[in-house]
Formats: structure tokens, sequence, C-alpha cells
């Protein structure tokens, strides 16, 4: 029966084949092969010479001091949004849930709005907010009597990349509130009466019924939560230029910069791109498997 249905409509059938695999090769499979084979070259971008150098753009990567300084803030920036918009997102989730209070739709209405904000429009705000001397930040630390906090945010060395990870996690804490709040809702009522019977208290609750219950959707949040850490570029090239010194270049924007601003290595920076691509690919790797556990472990009991 469903093969003389895909008999007397195999073109239909066909083109629902064909075109998704022709858009995936043209925007992500042919841009990424090509992105690869330039990570072998010494290409500057503008020559139609594209002299292939092995792996001496790997190798020069595994020297390159900024590289590692890069990898380092890009760790700082996981952990950092780990703490402040997952589990911070957590328990907002697990509050907004509560039935004692009211208008918690319009709460998560507001939370998630900076989601929806592209993160250059969040950048240039920010920019503006943190602004020495003008900024409202200041001013509001000068209102209520704290002015010896104030200080340069973005161009103190010690607290710029800390300052772009707090406005990144205010943006973001948005996403794994409502993933969260979604996987809250699926857990059934039952398990908190049963819970509640045996005498266990809210904090009870959350530790053995709430938790356990979230652990694949928690592994899904943490998993996207450092692929957005890994490539993160946007609000680093809005705010600070990898500035000040260093401080808060990331690898993202350290691919860009080799390939437009500093000489035009654009084979070069295709390396540092496939090193994205790689670290990336390694936590979707980890996140399927851990998922597909957490799956099966949830269906066992």
């Amino acid at each position: 029966m469903i093969w003389h249905k895909i008999r007397q409509n195999w073109i239909i059938y066909l083109l629902g084949i064909l075109i998704p695999f022709v858009l995936w090769g043209c925007f992500i499979g042919w841009p990424l092969i090509y992105n690869i084979y330039l990570s072998f070259t010494d290409w500057n971008g503008f020559t139609t010479d594209f002299n292939f150098v092995g792996l001496d753009n790997y190798h020069e990567m595994l020297d390159d001091p900024f590289i590692l300084k890069c990898l380092l803030n890009n760790v700082k920036w996981v952990i950092g949004s780990l703490l402040l918009a997952d589990i911070l997102g957590f328990f907002l989730a697990v509050t907004l849930h509560s039935k004692k209070l009211y208008f918690t739709s319009i709460f998560r209405v507001l939370f998630f709005l900076p989601y929806t904000m592209p993160l250059v429009t969040v950048g240039v705000m920010f920019s503006l907010l943190l602004s020495p001397g003008f900024g409202a930040l200041d001013k509001i630390l000068e209102l209520i009597g704290l002015g010896g906090l104030i200080r340069p945010w973005l161009g103190d060395y010690n607290t710029a990349l800390y300052t772009l990870i707090t406005i990144f996690s205010w943006a973001y804490i948005g996403f794994p509130l409502m993933l969260f709040h979604t996987g809250i809702n699926q857990i059934p009522g039952e398990l908190y009466e049963a819970a509640a019977l045996e005498g266990a208290r809210p904090i009870q609750s959350l530790w053995y019924v709430t938790i356990p219950m979230m652990r694949s959707v928690s592994i899904g949040v943490v998993t996207l939560t450092v692929i957005e850490g890994i490539k993160m570029f946007d609000l680093v090239a809005v705010m600070t230029i990898g500035g000040p010194f260093g401080a808060t270049n990331v690898l993202g924007h350290y691919m860009y910069t080799v390939s437009f601003r500093t000489g035009n290595q654009f084979g070069y920076g295709a390396s540092i791109g496939v090193l994205i691509l790689l670290l990336s690919s390694i936590f979707s790797l980890i996140y399927i498997r851990y998922y597909k556990g957490a799956v099966l472990h949830g269906s066992e009991r």
C-alpha cells in the first residue's frame, strides 16, 4: 500500500528528498567543506592562488599564544553563562511555576524578551549604559551612594570579560528559562502529590523530584549554552573589539581579526573556524549520547 502511493506520487517524494538535500548542501555542506579546504591553504582572500600548505596553519595555532588566551576566555564565558543563565534560569523557572505567585506568564515573557533581541543591538545598548562619565549605570551608582564602585567596566582589564559575560547572560537567560519551564510542566503532578504525602518539604521535592526529572532537559540546555559560549562573536565585536589588551578576545573574534583586520590570513582564520567547529561538534555528540541515556533511563523508570 505504501509503495503503491510512492509510485503514484514519486515526483512529490523525490522533490521532498532533493530540495532539503540541495538546500543543506548549498547553505551548510558546501561552505563547511570549503572552509575546511581553506584551512589547508595560505589564501589571503584577494588572489586566485590557493597555495596548499598542509597542516602549517594548525601547527601555527599550537604555537600561537593568542589561541590559548582566547580559548581560556571562551572557557570562562561558558562557565559564567552556565552559572548566571542556566542555573539562575532553572531557579527562576521553578519559582515562576509556583501557584502562589500571580502574573507569572507576564514575568516569563519579560525574561524572554531580551533573548529575541539581536546581540548586536544588546551590545550597542549596553555600550551606552556603561559609557564612562554619562552612562546610566554610573549615574545610578552615584544616586544610591555607591560612587566608589564606578569604573570603566569595558575598559578595565580585570572587569571587561566578566561584564560581557553578565550582559550575555542577561540577554540569554530567557531561553533556558523557557526550556526549563516546559520541562517542569511535563512532570506528572502525581509525583509531587506523593512526595507531599510522604512529608517532603518544597526543597526536598525540588531535589528528589524536579531535578531528577529534568535530566534530559538540563543536558540539552547545558550543551546549547556551551556551544553558544564557544562560538561567541557578536558582543565582543560590538562592545570591546577584543580589548583591552586582548582581555575579551575569544576564538570567534580572533578568527575574524586574523582574517579581515591583520594581514588577511584567511587560511589561518579558516583553521580557527575548524577548531570552533570541532569543539562544538564534540559537545553536540556528548549531548546526543547523554540525551539518549537520559531518555532510556527515564523510560526504564
